[in-house]
């Protein structure tokens, strides 16, 4: 039986640190793909209708696939090669896939077959009277779609097979595919075609497909053979019990995320779009640190757990938590700052007009204000899933939910789409608070000093950046200028100062998460 070497922090930073190198360039392709669907689409009813077709099949992706993973599959893969050894974590891996194949044929099989129903279901949440059009579009990308979660749930089983093992750049890569495919698949409908909306459905197959085979040659390197075995042994059927809670969790925050966008498509045509599109630049930046982080986060915490390891584990949260606030204060700030800046360069031109700037913009600023909670939010829920407690997060997710939906439909009608980014980043800070309060039945986390004065140089150090940025806008005038190079020039300019303020403010004070960064990057150029 082989055993990988216990992951310690520093190997964590490094490994988290490469996933952000890759999942930067992902996200920055996810950009452009929603810059490509701006381009064509801009805050069309055709956009919305995307937005919604693909948001449902996607919910589900994240409910069978990612909460599946995270729960169920990493902490008994992981036990069961511990405890067992390499064979019977095999035999775990094929009975748990083969399950996932018999499921995943049937959603999707249902979906299809209710397309229908789903669609006028999401528009009576949201209290709207769909046009025969809007509808008939909507159902047919939703049908379209929807394979698309079996080829992504399926690449998720691999990519717990390989973050296991230690190897995260391969399934951090892979998101690069459907991005190109989705983006290739817009150009192609759109300038050959002329029908872009259908053609980025079928790019978004093409992607989950390309996710998921891609991956198969890397699995089959650290040992997976595929066999028709359907039995469910006992591993297998911890892992399911685990699943039970979790999946109600995960499919509360996506009916969170749902009703949310059910809500913005009642508002009227662009509500959905404006949302989508700043939630991908919070994504963007969550995706360069914070996701990177929680994934290199869970199976050092698995392994720690097993070997009861209280304080590692204590170590490997309050890294976490001092890195989330060190990398979410300052990029917060900015944003903000220069939210209409950013959503005119981005995605102003063709069909993105300036009142669709002017809603985006609006939506991003009050997105912004719940990236630390959720960065925070997804150090914590690994340390659950690591104790096999999947009830907890259950309950935060529910509080979670209660919060964003009397949030939703109380902002929503005076602030439209933006009361309902508000209403979310209000529901992020309720999750946060019920999961950091409940951990101490696992673990005593307590005090400590040298995380409160991690926080408190970074708060220091972001808000001289953002004083900065703050004082040069008014000496440049951005608000006056149109999308051009002149803009483009002066946008980069603000972002040079911003984080050249916060670098040499945090030098200045000697801010350790800094220093944590340089050595990793400098211990990276030695050994090149």
């Amino acid at each position: 039986m082989t055993h990988n070497p216990a992951p310690t922090k520093r190997s964590i930073l490094s490994s988290a640190l490469v996933m952000s190198a890759i999942t930067f360039g992902s996200r920055v392709l996810g950009l452009v793909r929603e810059q490509v669907r701006a381009h064509y689409l801009g805050t069309s009813f055709a956009s919305d209708a995307f937005g919604v077709a693909f948001q449902i099949p996607n919910l589900l992706r994240r409910l069978v696939a990612e909460g599946a993973m995270t729960s169920g599959f990493i902490p008994i893969f992981t036990q069961t090669r511990n405890d067992d050894g390499e064979d019977a974590s095999w035999d775990f891996t094929r009975r748990f896939l083969n399950l996932q194949v018999v499921v995943l044929c049937v959603i999707v099989g249902l979906g299809i077959g209710f397309r229908s129903e789903i669609v006028d279901a999401f528009a009576a949440i949201g209290g709207r009277s769909l046009e025969p059009e809007l509808e008939s579009l909507t159902t047919d990308l939703l049908a379209l779609m929807f394979p698309y979660i079996a080829f992504v749930s399926f690449a998720a089983v691999i990519q717990g097979i390989l973050n296991s093992f230690q190897i995260f750049w391969v399934s951090a890569s892979t998101s690069i595919l459907l991005n190109v495919s989705v983006i290739t698949a817009a150009v192609i409908g759109g300038e050959v075609y002329g029908e872009p909306v259908y053609a980025m459905a079928i790019g978004v197959v093409v992607g989950g497909f390309l996710q998921f085979v891609t991956q198969l040659p890397w699995a089959h390197r650290v040992g997976f053979r595929w066999r028709p075995d359907f039995y469910p042994g006992p591993a297998v059927r911890r892992a399911l019990a685990l699943l039970g809670p979790t999946t109600l969790g995960v499919g509360v925050y996506q009916l969170n995320v749902l009703i949310s966008q059910a809500i913005a498509w009642g508002i009227g045509d662009g509500a959905v779009s404006s949302l989508q599109y700043s939630s991908r630049l919070l994504e963007l930046t969550l995706g360069i640190f914070s996701v990177a982080l929680s994934t290199a986060v869970l199976p050092a915490l698995a392994r720690f757990v097993a070997e009861r390891n209280e304080s590692q584990i204590r170590d490997i949260i309050g890294m976490g938590v001092r890195l989330s606030w060190f990398v979410c204060i300052p990029v917060t700030i900015g944003l903000i700052l220069v939210s209409d800046e950013t959503i005119r360069i981005l995605f102003e031109r063709g069909s993105f007009t300036t009142e669709s700037t002017e809603l985006t913009a609006a939506a991003l600023n009050y997105h912004m204000l719940g990236l630390v909670f959720i960065s925070l939010t997804r150090i914590y829920l690994p340390c659950y899933y690591a104790f096999k407690d999947t009830w907890t997060p259950l309950w935060s997710a529910v509080i979670s939910l209660v919060i964003n939906v009397v949030g939703c439909y109380a902002l929503a009608p005076s602030l439209g789409a933006p009361g309902i980014a508000l209403a979310n980043s209000l529901s992020a800070l309720g999750q946060l608070v019920v999961l950091r309060l409940l951990l101490r039945k696992h673990l005593e986390l307590g005090f400590h000093a040298h995380i409160a004065h991690s926080i408190g140089r970074t708060i220091v150090c972001g808000g001289l950046a953002g004083v900065t940025v703050w004082l040069l806008k008014g000496v440049l005038q951005t608000e006056v200028m149109t999308p051009s190079l002149e803009l483009g020039f002066a946008y980069l300019l603000l972002a040079c100062a911003g984080i050249g303020v916060f670098v040499v403010s945090a030098l200045v004070v000697g801010h350790p998460e800094l220093r944590k960064v340089r050595e990793i990057v400098a211990r990276r150029r030695a050994r090149s």
